[in-house]
């Protein structure tokens, strides 16, 4: 038996030849580190997945403090990221100076008048091979399964990480989110993550690790 399975490995390395490659040479798909070190080494990009789209379902808050701490590791590089807000939401330039994001390298944009304005924004984004990762706030909006499928289609052109941010649980969770993240009172499940074993949970206590912090400064700059 063991020389019959030695026979066909070595067909196979014939047949194949040039294609195998050995375990050194194999590197994980390319993301962008979240700023959460947990969530980071249990995913396989390391972060958000760069040329693919994520899902970050935010039901007891979290999810944009999370985008923000990546936002903050990247711009830090010299790199560019972008943010969509939706019709209530809207992010603070003093937030966003205290997360150390470099608002040189952030692209801001407005609340879309519609869904349509929205695809249309972020294919504009895309398409200038700037942006590392991109922001959207959906609010009371829902994609379509062809719309995400053409926006991960734009992501993988672009390379870019597409970071969608919903405050209500989708009826069916498209299958073209490579990562959805659900943030709940006192966990993160994660709830897909390709390559990896789901659902998983991760404290959320080791989030808000530098939160603290930030409020203390917030507090003594308005008693300045």
């Amino acid at each position: 038996m063991a020389t019959l399975n030695s026979e066909k490995l070595q067909d196979l390395r014939r047949e194949l030849g040039p294609q195998l490659v050995s375990c050194d040479h194999v590197v994980p798909p390319a993301g962008v580190a979240s700023g959460w070190p947990h969530l980071d080494r249990f995913l396989l990009w390391h972060g958000f997945p760069k040329s693919s789209v994520s899902l970050l379902i935010s039901e007891a808050g979290g999810a944009t403090t999370l985008w923000m701490k990546s936002a903050a590791e990247i711009t830090a590089k010299g790199q560019w990221v972008a943010w969509i807000n939706d019709p209530e939401t809207s992010l603070m330039a003093g937030s966003l100076r205290q997360r150390k994001i470099d608002l040189s390298k952030f692209l801001y944009i407005e609340s879309p008048k519609d869904e349509r304005q929205l695809l249309w924004a972020l294919q504009e984004i895309m398409s200038l091979g700037l942006v590392e990762m991109i922001g959207c706030d959906l609010g009371a909006w829902s994609l379509r399964e062809h719309q995400i499928l053409k926006l991960k289609k734009m992501a993988l052109s672009s390379a870019t990480a597409l970071v969608f941010i919903t405050k209500k649980h989708p009826a069916r969770l498209s299958s073209f989110f490579s990562l959805i993240l659900k943030f709940q009172k006192d966990q993160v499940n994660i709830l897909r993550a390709l390559h990896r074993p789901t659902p998983h949970t991760l404290e959320r206590r080791d989030l808000y690790a530098d939160t603290l912090p930030l409020l203390a400064a917030g507090f003594r700059s308005l008693a300045i």
